[in-house]
């Protein structure tokens, strides 16, 4: 019963992210024609032009990517923040892990430093999301 209410409740944040997204953002092409976005969607905001990759192919939480420049200030201990450096064409973290390699086909996030944030409710990815809008 708990995993059953646990995958709802990704569901849900995953539709409200979504519906977020058409609202307020207009999604960005990929460089690349071959992409079907089955890892990555990338969408950047109306308002100051703020770029946002989001991966929804996760059981147990969203990854949003954004740009360092592009971050909250206070995060709540409820995010889950993974700092990446650019390395070549791609990223690493302190413990050597990388990034999602799709991000490499947008031009926003090309050799710039990127974090992931893993959020598990609605309301931490209300506040990543405004902030991005404002």
């Amino acid at each position: 019963l708990m995993d059953y209410m646990i995958m709802t409740e990704i569901e849900n944040l995953k539709g409200a992210v979504r519906a977020r997204l058409r609202r307020d953002f207009n999604q960005v092409r990929s460089a690349r024609d071959t992409s079907r976005k089955a890892h990555l969607e990338v969408w950047e905001s109306k308002r100051g032009g703020r770029v946002i990759g989001v991966e929804f192919d996760h059981a147990d939480r969203l990854n949003l990517w954004l740009t360092r420049l592009g971050m909250p200030r206070d995060l709540p201990s409820t995010i889950e923040r993974t700092d990446k450096e650019p390395n070549g064409r791609g990223w690493t973290d302190a413990n050597g892990d990388g990034a999602n390699s799709n991000l490499s086909g947008y031009k926003q996030f090309v050799t710039r430093p990127i974090t992931r944030l893993g959020v598990k409710t609605i309301d931490d990815a209300v506040l990543v999301l405004e902030h991005l809008c404002r």
